[in-house]
């Protein structure tokens, strides 16, 4: 069972796609076209999720508000701008989606479920019908304690990476170095943020960066643009360079020397 719009496989395969498009809002009225022609009658499997994520998007763009970190993060990615005819089409789209009969997903759990899974997608459908409703508050991060702000993924395109490679020992070292660091940990704070994700991928190939800011964490996915088989001194390059970008996005001050 999902816990939120973008949990399943199939949402997830969807805005993967619908990134890649040069005109997200275009795609989008496309989608929601193409659902609605033919899911009056039956929501079909899996066209629910991938079309109510999309619809959640929308509603996210229009408030400002979502109670899902994932759609703080692909907003972020992808700007659009939501027309009336958008918005109409999302909020039809929305109501169908979330009609539990007749819909496959609906059909496939109890009435209980169905009116929690509603009540976490009130925001959203709120905004789409231009109900008011109160901001949440702003995030406010915890650094007390010893906080492991920087997390870090080191992976090939087929696998992560062994952790006793001679690359993934460098890298967690570098890390753990940047995470017991006061000054990094300065470095990091004026960005109101907890947690920094960062997914980077060891292979030959152009060099890729994507980085986006949620309402409590940012995430980078990086295609760093060679292997595992490197110096010990091109670790500490591929860290350094991925933290910049990252300080660039988020308006971040210079960086501090890493450890």
């Amino acid at each position: 069972m999902l816990d939120g719009p973008f949990d399943s496989d199939e949402a997830s395969d969807r805005l993967s796609e619908l990134e890649k498009s040069q005109d997200v809002a275009g795609a989008m009225a496309e989608a929601f076209t193409a659902f609605l022609a033919v899911n009056r009658d039956y929501v079909q499997e899996a066209w629910g999720e991938e079309v109510l994520a999309i619809a959640c998007l929308v509603a996210a763009r229009v408030s400002g508000i979502a109670p899902d970190e994932e759609a703080h993060h692909w907003l972020d990615r992808n700007p659009f701008t939501v027309s009336p005819e958008l918005r109409d089409l999302a909020a039809k789209a929305f109501d169908l989606a979330t009609r539990k009969e007749d819909n496959h997903y609906g059909e496939d759990v109890d009435d209980d479920y169905w009116r929690e899974f509603l009540d976490g997608l009130e925001p959203y459908r709120r905004s789409l019908a231009g109900e008011p409703q109160e901001p949440p508050s702003p995030f406010v991060p915890d650094f007390s304690g010893s906080p492991e702000w920087f997390v870090a993924h080191w992976a090939t395109p087929y696998e992560g990476l062994e952790e006793d490679s001679a690359y993934a020992r460098a890298a967690e070292a570098l890390r753990r170095g940047v995470n017991a660091s006061a000054a990094w940990l300065d470095w990091w704070r004026p960005a109101g943020l907890q947690e920094l994700y960062v997914f980077c991928t060891l292979d030959d190939g152009e060099p890729v960066e994507r980085i986006s800011r949620g309402r409590a964490t940012a995430e980078a996915w990086v295609d760093l643009g060679h292997t595992q088989h490197v110096p010990e001194e091109a670790v500490a390059a591929d860290v350094r360079r991925v933290l910049a970008a990252v300080g660039d996005h988020l308006g971040l001050g210079p960086l501090p020397a890493l450890p």
